[in-house]
């Protein structure tokens, strides 16, 4: 009876938060696990309390519990924190209800009340037990298959899932169990025979029956059964009916009929003779209600019944005959109680003063000035009752079912009258009608005047999503106790926004406070919202005040599930998974989201078609797994439809088809969990990023080093093969008429680590001839290091003023084979034998071009101003010039590059940087100096070729001459200016004679292989050739 009265309580305190008007009550609930220790917190109801607008004045006491439905298990402090008082056992408080609620109501010194709702969360923390340790049973060897009797069943102290789910037996032929559910939700188990029995072979039998509850892992109860086989008489008693209902009032008389049984057996005598009895296992309380007669059947009432505590009875009866072996017969009566009338109504009143009420005289209308609390134990139209106030009184009564509020209904004023005595009346909707009176002292204590206030400073509505623009969502008010316009009030919207948006394109006020919408709200979008209401009086000046209005938006049913798990395409997943997956493999798992909230968002997983014998799914998790083993004679392919479904009303849903592959490739091993395919994507984009930079920088790195190879030569014999042959077999290939000429070859020097062993003038030893030519100044790289270039039409004869035409030089009409001619004038040419020495020439005689620029090219010198050649130097080619390699410049500033290098030009043709001298010296050659003065009357500087850029001419630039040799001639001396110019004045040139240059590579090749003989004809031939 206290448990409904709380219930009824509870549900009109939840009404009272959700109407308009209701501006004293609110709600909290709270779920904590049974078996908590003494002292745990519940919950902060004070914290919680504010933050639903509940008003707590500043002057204790602050909150004061005035009802608990259970005060031995929880308790609140003073400072509101709601705790354990000793350890909770769900079993015992709720035993098998399906919701277990401890409801306490708290009332603020502020008249508000707090219904506080505590929600005992059960645990498997029981087994199911049988009543006895052995059931003892007798079947006659005459009962036919399918024959049934009745075993006593067992109890599970926990509810719900945690009860009695199923029973078992021991595997047998002869008998089986059939779980039956009664009306009270509980299970039973009846044995069946299967087989027919034989006494003669087998008397007795013994198994154990189990019961198991539904917790995970779940608990397991037994007890042992015994059969025994015994003889029977022919028939059986038969009942009417196997099942009766009969309907008895409550407070029915001891000994009131309840139904009249009756079984009939054809048999005559003591075997025909029947008698009636409650089944063993029918409960205590049962057999307390209701008694048998053995011999008429006849049930009757035992002791008074109450509705209000029990509404239904499950009464099992059997018969049997008198006879030897008699097989009983069954039956069910359920047994309704009807409720009466028989309780008056309850009027409790829930404020400080049960007796006194005091209100302000400028109350506003509506202003709660006590909560009352109207319970009925009746049920249906008996528990029914209405309330209100007697007499004409500036109050009234706002009734929620059996939960009333006492508001102020007028304009109230000590000076007039400063008491009233209220009468509440309640009175129920039985046949008669109970009625219940409760007198209330209402004192009017006097107030100064106040400008206009609201009857709470917050409101809060909740709207249903979707809902039509236009609509009234709510009313506010505010009273001014003013007389006159100072006390007419109007309301207006405070401006503000929502969601970066003017508030008033949500909401709308009229001038009598009624909230309308101004558009169809969307909970997924915006599910709550506040603003301000401005209550104004017209006085002069005028008072204003303001509220705050919350609105919140309830979720609808708006969405449907959307799968996200496995991806689908066309609404098809496809699966793969291993041939010899064993039972409970996990196939795959499905996800969908519900942008709803609650039971509209919460989804359950089926499968509704396709092999739903191989596969299961968790409706929770999503989970499919496997049922069964496939085998290697399974089919490959097998298909489910599964089906997500919200909770909502009405319920919306999606479904995937899914295709199920066995593979035998696949590991039987379940995948650790599911695979995150964005962390994937994410992955693959980075190292695919990755790669491309790396790659950029690679070009870059490549591209600068081709253009750093442009601007190096080599200058080595070993390539002048290559070069030769390289241009001379283009030009076949690209033109017959144009013929190799020098612009088609360009060396390239690179620096080196050490000395080529096939590089002439560093092997092999020079005499004092070497002064005649600049040859003995090169300092070649290493073969390996050789690039060569294409000039891109560029003229080597270009004297330094910017691009050449053919006719800017003198040998454009001689271009013919050019390296074929340079290479046999090596070849062919003869030195005399004064050129060879330094002798001591007239310093008035100059020089211009060298015997190596037939082989090698010209030098900037060999366009400089011509000087007389003598008569003995009979060439008639003394114009051809030949560019002198092995200068390197010491005294002009060049340009360099990031790394040092110095820029390669036109002008530093040949030149080496002084980081060359010190790799020469650190491999133990031995270096002499000798400098070289150009004649002031050459000029000093030229432009470069193609740039225009000023640069030092070799010929005239101070240069140092190395020598490579380990003892230097005697014949190396310093050269005057005057003596080089007379050696330049007397050099010998020779006109090519347009051979063919294959014959001279060869010889050339022949010469650098016998090169390592210094003493060996080869080695001075091919001095001779580089002179």
């Amino acid at each position: 009876m206290q448990s409904r009265e709380m219930g009824l309580m509870h549900f009109v305190a939840a009404l009272l938060l959700f109407c308009a008007g209701a501006d004293a009550v609110i709600n909290l609930k709270y779920g904590i696990n049974e078996e908590m220790k003494p002292g745990s917190v519940i919950g902060n109801v004070t914290k919680d309390a504010l933050k639903q607008g509940f008003q707590i004045a500043p002057q204790p006491p602050y909150l004061r519990v005035i009802s608990n439905s259970e005060p031995r298990w929880v308790e609140l402090s003073p400072a509101g924190i709601l705790t354990t008082q000793m350890k909770i056992d769900r079993d015992v408080v709720c035993r098998q209800n399906p919701k277990c609620i401890i409801s306490l109501e708290v009332m603020s010194n502020s008249m508000e009340i707090c219904v506080i709702k505590v929600e005992i969360e059960d645990l498997n923390d029981n087994a199911p037990r049988f009543p006895t340790s052995r059931i003892d049973i007798e079947i006659s060897e005459n009962a036919s298959p399918g024959t049934r009797f009745p075993l006593e069943g067992a109890s599970d102290p926990d509810s719900g899932v945690f009860g009695v789910q199923s029973y078992s037996i021991t595997p047998n032929e002869l008998f089986g169990l059939e779980i039956k559910t009664r009306g009270d939700g509980s299970k039973i188990a009846e044995l069946v025979v299967q087989k027919s029995l034989d006494r003669e072979t087998q008397s007795h039998y013994a198994y154990e029956i189990s019961a198991e509850d539904g917790g995970d892992p779940p608990k397991i109860g037994a007890v042992q059964l015994n059969i025994k086989v015994i003889d029977s008489n022919d028939n059986n008693p038969v009942f009417d009916e196997p099942v009766y209902t009969v309907n008895v009032m409550e407070n029915s008389p001891i000994n009131t009929l309840v139904i009249d049984l009756n079984a009939t057996d054809p048999d005559e005598g003591t075997n025909g003779e029947v008698t009636y009895s409650f089944n063993s296992y029918v409960t205590e309380k049962t057999r307390d209600a209701f008694k048998i007669d053995s011999k008429t059947g006849i049930i009757t009432v035992n002791s008074v019944l109450d509705y209000e505590t029990t509404q239904i009875y499950e009464i099992d009866v059997q018969a049997k005959d008198l006879g030897p072996n008699s097989i009983p017969a069954h039956c069910k009566v359920t047994v309704n109680v009807m409720d009466t009338n028989d309780n008056p109504p309850v009027i409790s009143l829930l404020s400080l003063n049960t007796e006194m009420v005091e209100v302000s005289e400028n109350a506003q209308r509506g202003y709660v000035i006590a909560l009352v609390r109207v319970s009925d134990k009746d049920s249906g139209a008996n528990g029914k009752v209405q309330c209100r106030l007697q007499g004409n009184v500036p109050f009234r009564l706002q009734e929620y079912e059996s939960f009333s509020t006492i508001l102020v209904d007028g304009r109230l004023d000590r000076e007039q009258k400063d008491t009233y005595n209220l009468t509440i009346q309640a009175e129920d909707s039985g046949v008669p009608p109970l009625r219940a009176t409760k007198s209330l002292v209402v004192k009017v204590a006097d107030e100064n005047d106040n400008p206009p206030h609201f009857l709470k400073p917050h409101y809060q509505e909740m709207v249903m999503e979707n809902n039509l623009p236009g609509s009234c969502l709510l009313a506010v008010s505010a009273e001014d106790p003013d007389l006159g316009m100072n006390g007419t009030v109007s309301y207006s919207i405070v401006p503000g926004e929502i969601k970066h948006m003017d508030v008033n394109t949500y909401v709308s006020i009229n001038p009598s406070g009624r909230i309308y919408s101004m558009r169809s709200f969307d909970h997924e979008y915006t599910r709550t919202f506040d603003f301000k209401v401005l209550a104004r009086d017209n006085g002069n000046p005028s008072l204003s005040s303001n509220a705050t209005v919350r609105i919140v938006v309830l979720d609808v049913n708006d969405n449907t599930p959307v799968m996200t798990n496995p991806p689908l395409v066309n609404g098809t997943a496809e699966v793969s998974i291993p041939r010899n997956a064993g039972v409970g493999y996990m196939v795959t798992q499905v996800k969908a989201d519900d942008y709803d909230e609650g039971e509209n968002g919460r989804l359950t997983y089926t499968i509704s078609e396709g092999d739903r014998a191989f596969f299961e799914i968790d409706q929770v998790n999503g989970e499919v797994r496997s049922t069964r083993m496939f085998g290697e004679n399974a089919k490959s392919t097998y298909e489910i439809t599964v089906v997500a479904r919200d909770h909502g009303k009405p319920s919306l849903s999606a479904s995937a088809y899914i295709v199920v592959y066995l593979s035998p490739d696949l590991n039987a091993q379940e995948p650790i969990g599911p695979v995150n395919l964005s962390l994937i994507f994410i992955i693959a984009l980075g190292s695919i990023a990755a790669i491309l930079f790396v790659t950029m920088i690679f070009v870059a790195v490549k591209c600068k080093r081709d253009n750093k190879e442009i601007r190096t030569y080599n200058c080595s014999f070993f390539y002048l093969r290559r070069v030769a042959e390289y241009s001379y077999g283009s030009q076949k290939k690209s033109s017959k008429k144009k013929k190799l000429s020098k612009n088609d070859i360009r060396l390239v020097p690179r620096d080196v680590e050490e000395t080529d062993k096939m590089n002439v003038t560093e092997n092999y030893s020079i005499d004092s001839s070497y002064v005649n030519s600049r040859a003995h100044l090169i300092k070649r790289p290493p073969c390996s290091t050789s690039t060569f270039k294409d000039l891109e039409g560029n003229s080597l004869k270009d004297s330094g003023h910017e691009e050449s035409d053919q006719t800017d030089s003198e040998h454009d009409v001689q271009r013919g084979h050019y390296v074929d001619t340079a290479v046999n004038d090596v070849l062919n040419m003869t030195v005399p034998p004064n050129v060879c020495q330094l002798p001591d020439q007239d310093p008035s005689e100059g020089f211009h071009c060298q015997d190596e620029c037939r082989i090698l090219g010209h030098s900037d010198r060999c366009w400089m101003p011509r000087v007389p050649v003598p008569a003995r130097a009979k060439s008639p080619e003394h114009g051809r010039n030949v560019i002198a390699l092995s200068i390197e410049a010491t005294t002009v500033d060049l340009p360099h590059y990031e790394d040092g290098t110095a820029k390669r030009t036109f002008a530093t043709f040949g030149k080496d940087g002084p980081e060359d001298a010190e790799r020469a010296e650190l491999k133990g050659k031995r270096t002499q100096e000798s400098q070289v003065c150009s004649p002031k009357a050459n000029g000093g500087a030229v432009r470069e070729a193609g740039n225009g850029r000023e640069a030092a001419s070799p010929i005239t630039s101070p240069v140092h001459l190395k020598s490579p040799v380990s003892k230097p001639s005697s014949a190396y001396n310093t050269l005057k200016c005057r003596d080089a110019e007379r050696i330049a004045n007397h050099s010998l040139l020779r006109q090519p004679e347009g051979k063919d240059s294959e014959p001279a590579v060869r010889e050339i090749n022949t010469l650098l292989h016998d090169g390592r003989d210094k003493e060996s004809p080869s080695s001075k031939r091919l001095k001779d050739i580089v002179l």
